[in-house]
């Protein structure tokens, strides 16, 4: 294997993570084992995407249901809606729409995710959370608190979209602290929604296996 040309190839300032992470673990270099520790790392981020889909797509309709409780199905038009946001949200939303708003379902990909996430800020409790979390996430543990709830939901969507942005610029992610975390919290997340898609989406994930099986 010519672990040197594809390590050029790749630049060799990308591959300096891989080596050192070999080099802490076996005590010197090891090109090959460098090299499946950068396959299996871009093999596992490209598995992530999956599980990625369904928590993104099933939080922002989460979200989008909750709005329209409060603010009516066509939210995204409501002025008293729009004056609720922060300046940068609101800013967000109305450019979303310049171009000719035709619906929710087709402005909510348009929509960047952080979007998502800072409607899940303490911000929105009094008008949206306090009244309809409960029937957004029907499956939420009982015992927590709106305020308990709603937090969850923002911190585990702030460490789910920095670990897919990672895994979208073909980071490495081996290394994250948080590894052995995402899935559960993506699937707890989907739980909380909805149990089929629970179920399926366990059932289909493929990230479970191959970090069953690390490099290092």
């Amino acid at each position: 294997m010519p672990h040197r040309a594809i390590e050029q190839t790749l630049s060799e300032p990308r591959f300096s993570t891989y080596r050192a992470a070999i080099v802490a673990i076996l005590g010197e270099e090891c090109q090959s084992t460098a090299l499946e520790l950068y396959q299996w790392n871009a093999n596992l981020a490209s598995r992530f995407f999956f599980p990625l889909h369904i928590y993104e797509v099933a939080l922002r309709n989460a979200i989008s249901e909750a709005i329209a409780s409060r603010y009516g199905a066509d939210w995204p038009t409501n002025e008293v809606f729009q004056n609720s946001l922060n300046y940068q949200d609101k800013r967000t939303l109305l450019k979303a729409m310049e171009n000719g708003y035709e619906s929710v379902g087709k402005l909510l990909p348009e929509l960047k995710f952080v979007w998502f996430e800072n409607m899940l800020t303490r911000r929105h409790d009094g008008r949206i959370w306090s009244r309809h979390i409960q029937a957004t996430f029907p499956h939420a543990p009982e015992t927590l608190t709106t305020a308990e709830l709603r937090g969850h939901l923002k911190d585990g969507c702030y460490i789910v979209r920095k670990f897919r942005n990672r895994c979208g610029h073909h980071e490495p992610i081996f290394n994250n602290v948080t590894l052995a975390d995402i899935l559960p919290l993506m699937i707890e997340t989907v739980g909380w929604r909805c149990r089929d898609t629970n179920d399926w989406l366990k059932k289909q994930e493929t990230v479970s296996e191959l970090l069953s099986n690390p490099i290092i």
